[in-house]
């Protein structure tokens, strides 16, 4: 019975476990996930000029989406003319949906990847509200057995009515930018720049602030990174490249709290460890010294793990796509 709520309790846990806001300076306030949200929520940021705003990246939940773009209506002094994803991830670029809809005059700019692929990206989000969708009839079919069920008829229904509109959802294309691209984005008094690269996908935009210094770079900025190709070479230059960048003082990665750049040491590291096919014994005596708030056997395990997707992942660096 637990496993059939599950999807429901999913789209109230935001409801609990709201995002937390906090405001850098007069340009930059950053949106992360409560602790409870910390691995399946990304950080966004909202850039502020004196004529518009950009959002930074976005995430696969919803219910999340929704609280933080009715916040964002109420402190925003200004519009949101640009929408930036970070990365090609699946679920970061479907809830790109939800931005779109709420400020539609905001232009999407996005990795090439994201734009060959937009067909996937939009199946996804249909299967998305598909499988929310049986959720729901299955928790209806099953809540006569249930306990409680005036409190748990309460949460489908809200579930229900979240159901109808996001069904009606759609993703717009996005204005792609190819690899190695710079753009500038002119937001009143304040230019910020946008930087295609290929690191944690070949679909990576980074978003530079001149004013406070800030890089917001998503996954490919991660402390711990999540490995899902086996371009390591490109990663690891990227990332060398950030930390002999003078103009950047902090970066926001995708999960945890922003950092100083001298911190990039930590998953360059990492991925060094994983290029050089170190052993367990070097996560152990090593690796893990560099990550005290990080349980050891948790980070082998990690570690383990990234090791197993390298064996399994092509050559091609086709995480991208999708």
């Amino acid at each position: 019975m637990r496993l059939i709520f599950a999807a429901i309790i999913s789209l109230l846990c935001s409801v609990a476990h709201g995002n937390q806001w906090h405001h850098v300076d007069a340009t930059t306030w950053l949106v992360s996930p409560s602790k409870p949200a910390r691995y399946i929520q990304e950080n966004q940021a909202i850039i502020i000029g004196k004529h518009c705003a950009v959002i930074v990246n976005a995430h696969g939940d919803f219910v999340a989406l929704e609280r933080m773009i009715n916040t964002a209506k109420r402190r925003l002094q200004v519009p949101v003319c640009y929408l930036v994803s970070n990365s090609a991830d699946i679920q970061q670029v479907i809830g790109i949906s939800l931005l779109q809809r709420a400020f539609p005059s905001a232009k999407w700019y996005a990795g090439q990847a994201i734009a060959d692929n937009l067909v996937q990206y939009k199946q996804a989000l249909n299967d998305k509200v598909t499988l929310l969708r049986q959720s729901v009839l299955l928790s209806k079919q099953r809540l006569s057995k249930a306990k409680n069920s005036q409190k748990i008829q309460k949460h489908i229904d809200i579930a229900q009515q979240r159901l109808n509109d996001w069904q009606h959802l759609n993703l717009n294309a996005p204005i792609a930018l190819p690899e190695q691209e710079r753009l500038i984005l002119e937001l009143g008094e304040l230019e910020i720049e946008l930087k295609t690269e290929t690191a944690f996908s070949s679909a990576d935009i980074s978003v530079f602030n001149p004013s406070n210094q800030a890089l917001i770079a998503g996954n490919s900025v991660d402390s711990l990174p999540l490995i899902k190709h086996q371009q390591l070479a490109n990663w690891l230059a990227y990332l060398d490249s950030l930390k002999t960048n003078e103009q950047i003082n902090w970066l926001l990665p995708a999960h945890g709290k922003p950092y100083k750049k001298e911190l990039l040491q930590l998953p360059i590291m990492f991925i060094e460890a994983l290029n050089k096919d170190l052993s367990n014994d070097y996560v152990k005596q090593s690796l893990s010294a560099h990550y005290p708030k990080i349980d050891r056997q948790r980070l082998i395990h990690y570690f383990q793990l990234a090791k197993r997707r390298l064996d399994t992942y092509p050559q091609e660096n086709e995480d991208a796509a999708l």
